[in-house]
């Protein structure tokens, strides 16, 4: 795993050990009141933890925090091994109470019940135990596996598989295969894709979220190419620069296992903002799907009545890095609308490789007030609840466009697909292509979570003016 994640999984895990230092409190006072009541006078039950010292909790979880990483319990998080880092657990637990049981002497502060200090040692190192050996591996396996593409010289690829067996790596890397210079000998263990002639056609046909680049022995422009497509196109690159070992300057770079690498990417880098940003999608589109629950009801009839066929429509769609997923709306046209499409072509009203009509007759009474408020677009919520789609980001296109993408073009998919962006709060129908294109880039070069705010409150606005179609 590279270093950016792995620094992600221990600040993670220190972040967790704070919270659960901090739970652990609530039990041990319980325990403690129960057995100041069975056992008079050995549990000393009248000590005003919350109101009178609340300045101690500040030090007892201050002082868990920097005896956990004094032990080294942070060092190596996520390649420790369990059992070595259930014993650092347990060695960082007594250490902790006998800390604090010195500072309490130091203070003198003789009433703090020190039965309480063991009973919250006892639940704090079982908690973060359970981090350790539950918590912490099951969100590892909920991160999506990266695809890697290998392009360049086989003389360090035997260098790549080695590190890509490392259990961690393999957890967090899928290799696609690789592709090489015409006339050198590829290696065994790795799938060869072809020559690296078939780059762009790779990069466009396969699933790819990072290429790495091993430039050595090849002409500099070529590889030069190769890092502005994949800029362009929104794919993170690492480029294997082996000839950069430094010596004296300090240079922040990724590590593939001895080697240094360059990593260039026009993606976002914020893991705890995007995770924060699925946490908003859950709760927003869950919170919707409940509140929308008659307005579905509604609908589904209205539909049902108005033609024969089903209410939703399923559509193949692209999102992150061409993943297909199937985008849901309400049914808006006649059954049979995607198969007389063909014969509208030449009536397409907007340019580019996309297909709108403002009087398009295959869209229904019922399908037509729909559109006009975004309504059909309401089952979209289940697509984000799912993780499909984003409340926000650039609307997925289908295939079919995606095929018909300049290489600028496709860096809008560097992003998850969402219900509303930029463009859909502007002009909407009436904006040119190439602009739609751009205000996606924009969106993805600019993306906060205050500018996705932003983009919801207005998106609000839009769907009351009924400016759809």
């Amino acid at each position: 795993m590279l270093k950016s994640n792995s620094r992600f999984q221990t600040q993670l895990a220190i972040f967790a050990d704070v919270v659960l230092v901090c739970l652990a409190m609530v039990p041990a006072l319980a325990l403690h009141k129960l057995l100041d009541h069975w056992i008079p006078g050995v549990f000393a039950g009248t000590f005003d933890f919350f109101w009178d010292q609340a300045w101690l909790f500040v030090l007892i979880v201050l002082a868990w925090a920097v005896v956990f990483d004094f032990s080294g319990l942070y060092d190596q998080v996520l390649d420790m091994g369990r059992r070595r880092a259930l014993v650092r657990v347990a060695q960082a637990g007594i250490l902790s109470l006998a800390t604090l049981l010195g500072l309490l002497y130091v203070l003198k502060l003789h009433n703090f019940p020190r039965t309480l200090l063991v009973l919250h040692t006892l639940f704090a190192t079982l908690a973060v135990s359970m981090r350790v050996t539950w918590i912490q591996p099951l969100l590892l396996r909920l991160e999506n596996r990266r695809h890697l593409l290998l392009v360049g010289h086989p003389e360090d690829v035997p260098g790549i598989l080695a590190w890509l067996r490392d259990p961690v790596n393999a957890a967090h890397y899928e290799l696609v295969g690789l592709l090489h210079p015409a006339g050198t000998v590829p290696p065994s263990g790795v799938d060869v894709l072809g020559t690296d002639d078939f780059f762009s056609d790779i990069l466009h046909s396969t699933v790819v979220d990072d290429v790495m680049l091993l430039p050595a022995h090849l002409p500099a422009d070529r590889v030069s190419a190769w890092l502005r497509q994949c800029q362009e196109e929104g794919i993170e690159t690492l480029v294997l620069a082996s000839h950069l070992k430094p010596t004296i300057a300090r240079l922040e770079l990724e590590e593939i296992g001895d080697n240094p690498v360059l990593l260039y990417t026009t993606a976002i880098r914020s893991v705890w903002a995007l995770g924060v940003k699925r946490l908003m999608d859950i709760a927003m589109s869950g919170a919707a799907l409940l509140l929308l629950s008659p307005v579905f009801a509604v609908v589904a009839l209205a539909i049902k009545r108005s033609s024969p066929g089903p209410v939703f429509f399923a559509q193949k769609r692209c999102t992150y890095h061409g993943r297909i997923f199937p985008m849901y709306k309400f049914r808006t046209m006649v059954a049979n609308a995607e198969e007389i499409r063909g014969q509208l072509q030449e009536r397409n009203e907007v340019s580019g490789p996309v297909f709108k009509m403002k009087n398009d007759p295959r869209v229904t009474s019922v399908g037509r007030f729909l559109r006009k408020y975004s309504l059909d677009e309401l089952p979209q919520l289940w697509n984000v609840f799912r993780g499909d789609m984003s409340v926000v980001g650039p609307r997925p296109p289908i295939p079919a466009e995606v095929a018909q993408y300049e290489n600028w073009q496709r860096r809008r998919l560097s992003m998850r697909g969402g219900c509303t962006c930029l463009w859909q709060i502007g002009s909407r129908n009436d904006m040119p292509f190439e602009e739609w294109m751009r205000l996606d880039l924009k969106y993805i070069d600019t993306w906060s979570l205050g500018l996705d705010l932003k983009i919801i409150l207005r998106t609000f606005g839009v769907m009351f003016r009924g400016t759809g179609y």
